[in-house]
């Protein structure tokens, strides 16, 4: 069960339905916020990616916390999915959109859960994806008020449904692409790994490679 759901945080899914979100809301003339969207989302991202190129690469992270990277299935689901709730909600139950939020970032611990079970990520790696993501979620809707029509709800519903029939279950080539990228930055032939980084912390090493 835990190796299905957790597809769902998979950036073949949350960056076509981050990309609705921002289209969406350039649709409804609020550029401001569709920008802001993908700051925050961007970001958040970027910080993903950075951590993951910085082990891959170099073998930055933390054997006493089990760190190789921020997990990102955790960080983007918890930064998209409480937005796309929070988003509807200004619609239909605008009195409701900070329960709308939390039941999102419920869905991105529930992501982050789900990536402990299937043993992708240590517990600090989820911990870290769900903060960015909460951070990314919370200060979008902190500096978005507006209230929407029933009409452009469903007009922001239908395509997030369509993106998850369609793209539920694929994996995109996100973590293939971070490792080529890390590799060629660090001039490294091979990637970093977890087993790398427990072997070194029992024989005292730091850097497995010059």
């Amino acid at each position: 069960m835990w190796n299905r759901f957790t597809n769902l945080g998979d950036l073949a899914v949350m960056l076509p339905l981050s990309a609705t979100i921002a289209v969406w809301l350039a649709a409804q003339k609020q550029f401001s916020s569709s920008l802001r969207w993908l700051l925050a989302f961007g970001s958040a991202g970027l910080l993903v990616a950075i951590s993951k190129i910085a082990f891959i690469g170099w073998g930055i992270g933390s054997s006493d916390f089990d760190f190789t990277g921020i997990s990102g299935h955790t960080m983007l689901a918890t930064a998209t999915l409480p937005v796309l709730l929070y988003l509807l909600s200004r619609a239909w139950l605008p009195r409701h959109s900070t329960l709308a939020l939390a039941i999102g970032w419920l869905g991105g611990a529930a992501i982050g859960y789900s990536r402990l079970e299937v043993h992708a990520h240590s517990l600090s790696e989820v911990v870290l994806g769900f903060a960015c993501g909460l951070l990314a979620s919370s200060w979008f809707a902190s500096k978005t008020a507006e209230r929407y029509s029933s009409k452009a709800a469903v007009c922001l519903l239908i395509p997030a449904l369509v993106v998850f029939n369609l793209q539920f279950g694929n994996k995109a080539p996100g973590q293939d692409i971070i490792t080529r990228l890390a590799l060629a930055i660090s001039q490294h032939e091979k990637p970093y790994s977890r087993t790398d980084l427990h072997a070194e912390s029992m024989t005292g090493q730091n850097g497995r490679r010059p």
